[in-house]
């Protein structure tokens, strides 16, 4: 009987009874504990790493005038462009005074906002610029009359500035500064004074142009 109980019902519920056979019900018990036991091993884990990558946000603390593109992508959500944004700026001599700059440049939502702060110091290397007081002006799509009062340039930058809207549309400040050949003094003048919009249909002509 026991040679040949697998092909005999009657056989296995004998030695089941007869605790010779383990129950089928009882092994997959041991089944789901066993798994139950892994997945706790993983949650536990998983906890762990958590606790570790909370421990080491609530330490960091990022220069932001010197911090490269790796110290960037500790802060929660910050992403490629952004990083790279701030090393271009960083690289073109621009430097950031305050939190609002900052946010303001790369138009954080609240909830980042609030999870930055924390992270963020602004270290001055340098004697500051003072900014004067102007309206926000988006660079792609204002006037030549509204760039010349918003941005305080010579006509020649003007010039200069709205043929290179014409032949594509600016990104950023880093993308402007890089191509007029600005200055960091005033990028750094100009940081939430401006805009970069999306380029509406039909090129805007300066003043007196047809």
């Amino acid at each position: 009987m026991t040679r040949g109980h697998w092909l005999d019902p009657l056989a296995r519920k004998i030695l089941e009874a007869t605790g010779q056979l383990p129950k089928k019900q009882e092994a997959s018990g041991r089944s789901r504990r066993i798994k139950l036991q892994e997945i706790e091993k993983e949650l536990i884990a998983l906890k762990k790493k958590q606790g570790v990558s909370n421990s080491n946000l609530a330490s960091l603390q990022i220069d932001v005038n010197r911090a490269n593109f790796s110290d960037w992508q500790k802060l929660p959500k910050c992403s490629e462009n952004m990083a790279e944004l701030m090393i271009k700026l960083q690289q073109g001599g621009v430097q950031l005074s305050c939190e609002e700059e900052l946010f303001q440049l790369l138009e954080l939502p609240n909830h980042l906002k609030e999870q930055w702060s924390p992270h963020l110091i602004f270290r001055w290397y340098g004697d500051p610029v003072p900014k004067a007081d102007t309206p926000i002006v988006d660079i792609n799509n204002a006037t030549s009359t509204e760039l010349k009062n918003g941005l305080k340039f010579n006509e020649k930058d003007i010039q200069t500035l709205l043929k290179e809207r014409q032949r594509r549309p600016f990104k950023n400040l880093a993308d402007f500064q890089e191509r007029l050949l600005l200055p960091a003094s005033i990028i750094e003048n100009l940081i939430g004074k401006v805009r970069f919009g999306l380029k509406k249909s039909g090129p805007v002509l300066p003043s007196g142009w047809k």
